[in-house]
């Protein structure tokens, strides 16, 4: 992987515990935005003030804080710190450092965007927000199944709270103004650098999923899960298709007629990922899934590398 090489000529360039840092620094800003709120426009990332020398904001804003209440900001900060580390400790120091700064210059050149577009940015005053919420969801996407307690009280699913922030930062992106949109996008590309290209397998893979669950109907009335009989059903078509050929096996009776229907060919044998079947590859194995709950099914390719369904 590209990430991998690239780790091996940077590598020691990353920082070890880098939340560990952001959140303390974090909490330093936020005591002392108490006592002067005119800190936090100094650390912010302003472009004017950038091209005027002062370059330090181009990475001070991550360090600014919510401000809002000190019980809901150090929550928050908390929770940042611990969905950093396990980050890191699920990715490594590199890879969560590559993530994390990505996100930051990815920000700095959209406020440089709508700078020089004329926007007024000077109300942006968490810009690093998004930011934080792309790393839950990281951190949901990887460990769907983990119980979170929202506010330490009400257990729920990772998966759950990742979607949640997902339809919050959705709805910020649909009616927010154009650097608010630039803001989301910028702040989400490390979470598209990681998750993007298995996203988009995975909707193109629930596609071909759907047409084929629509163009493999069972024999017998309705679908058959994971496009497999169960032993009772193949063994009563089989019965069926012998008695319509006079006697002659399946492999004599390449189609028949049910119900005004023309059956074709019936794959017995289909992958719950790609949906891929022994009619499409006579060279393909399939095999099942001991650690996933019920009769899933998978092809070669996707065997070793799916998520197990539980």
């Amino acid at each position: 992987m590209w990430l991998d090489r690239l780790e091996r000529k940077l590598g020691k360039l990353a920082i070890p515990n880098l939340m560990r840092y952001i959140i303390f620094g974090s909490a330093i800003v936020y005591l002392a935005g108490m006592v002067d709120s005119r800190i936090v426009y100094l650390l912010n990332m302003n472009p004017a003030a950038v091209l005027k020398g002062q370059v330090w904001r181009l990475v001070t804003f991550v360090f600014v804080p919510s401000m809002g209440n000190i019980f809901t900001t150090l929550l928050s900060l908390f929770c940042y710190y611990w969905i950093g580390g396990a980050l890191e400790r699920t990715w490594g120091t590199f890879k969560f450092n590559f993530f994390y700064w990505v996100g930051i210059i990815a920000i700095d050149l959209v406020l440089f965007i709508c700078y020089f577009l004329g926007y007024d940015l000077s109300m942006m005053y968490h810009q690093a927000g998004y930011l934080s919420q792309s790393m839950f969801l990281a951190l949901a996407t990887m460990y769907s199944d983990m119980q979170v307690l929202l506010m330490f009280i009400i257990p729920l699913k990772a998966k759950w709270m990742g979607w949640i922030s997902f339809a919050f930062m959705a709805y910020e992106f649909i009616v927010g103004a154009l650097p608010i949109k630039l803001l989301i996008l910028a702040s989400m590309a490390g979470y598209l650098i990681f998750f993007g290209p298995q996203l988009f397998r995975s909707i193109k893979a629930s596609i071909r999923r759907s047409k084929f669950q629509k163009s493999t109907q069972h024999p017998f009335g309705g679908f058959s899960r994971g496009g497999d009989f169960g032993q009772a059903d193949r063994s009563a078509f089989n019965a069926s298709r012998n008695q319509a050929s006079g006697g002659r096996g399946p492999a004599q009776n390449a189609s028949k007629s049910t119900g005004g229907k023309i059956i074709t060919g019936v794959a017995f044998h289909r992958c719950t990922i790609c949906g891929i079947t022994e009619l499409d590859d006579p060279n393909m194995t399939f095999r099942y899934c001991s650690s996933c709950n019920g009769n899933y099914e998978y092809c070669e390719n996707h065997i070793h590398n799916h998520q197990h369904i539980t």
